[in-house]
């Protein structure tokens, strides 16, 4: 009885191993940080999944690195990098600006997207913003109502920041958003005069609500994206460029920008 006993024992704890092992996370996945809320970066598809160019993009890196597998974790913007930072993700890549105040966080790839500037979002009858020069706009923000997505350029941008650069613009009222979209709901009703985001969400933003608002195609910043990783990790930022320079010369990131229309 003792002996059938140390079987029954035996069978349940290798069925408990089998069962665990289908669980949970693949030990080769790489676990992505990201802000789904950035189209076309990234954004939630109908079904509620993470997809856009980013995710294309990183997917297409783990595959490269070897990963067999790649699980995004979805959360605020403002949590991203401190994801990576605190090990909880191996990666992070939401439309990340490279800039020394994120630096001092994390490790950034190589630049693989170039074309990233703030630009403004107003009402689409306004008549107030008619600079044609970041100058002039810089002039004609002073005093105003302006919209901030939480940990966005933007944000510094308006609220000033030293390490970045960036001095506060003069009287402005800064309210702060969880997201775009609550923040063009109120630019659409008045509450804010304007919204200053980074230029391919701002266009994909005007482009679904055509008829309340629009951009003012002038660059406030010019600004590169890159891959984070924790700071300190040169193996895994090794991998991490390599993987990009094989996508770049294989012509995968040019197709992904002619797909999501970035290019």
């Amino acid at each position: 009885m003792k002996k059938l006993t140390k079987i029954i024992s035996l069978v349940s704890a290798l069925l408990i191993a089998a069962l665990c092992s289908g669980c949970g996370t693949n030990a080769n996945t790489l676990i992505v940080a990201t802000n789904a809320e950035f189209e076309p970066f990234e954004y939630l598809d109908k079904s509620g999944n993470a997809t856009g160019f980013d995710i294309d993009l990183i997917k297409a890196v783990a595959e490269k690195m070897g990963y067999d597998d790649v699980r995004i974790d979805n959360m605020e913007f403002d949590g991203v990098v401190d994801a990576v930072e605190q090990g909880s993700c191996d990666v992070a890549v939401s439309g990340l600006t490279i800039n020394e105040k994120r630096k001092k966080s994390v490790d950034f790839s190589e630049p693989y997207y170039s074309g990233a500037a703030q630009i403004l979002i107003v009402a689409k009858d306004d008549t107030h913003y008619t600079g044609t020069t970041k100058e002039e706009l810089d002039e004609q923000l002073k005093n105003q109502t302006i919209g901030v997505c939480s940990g966005f350029t933007g944000q510094s941008y308006a609220q000033g920041d030293e390490e970045w650069g960036f001095k506060a613009i003069e009287g402005a009222d800064v309210k702060i958003y969880d997201n775009l979209s609550n923040a063009i709901d109120d630019l659409k009703n008045g509450t804010i005069n304007s919204i200053i985001m980074d230029n391919k969400a701002a266009e994909e933003a005007a482009a679904q609500n055509s008829d309340a608002i629009k951009t003012i195609d002038i660059a406030l910043t010019v600004e590169q994206y890159g891959i984070a990783v924790k700071k300190g990790d040169e193996e895994m930022l090794k991998k991490v460029n390599d993987a990009l320079k094989e996508l770049e010369e294989d012509g995968t990131i040019d197709n992904l920008l002619e797909q999501y229309k970035l290019k």
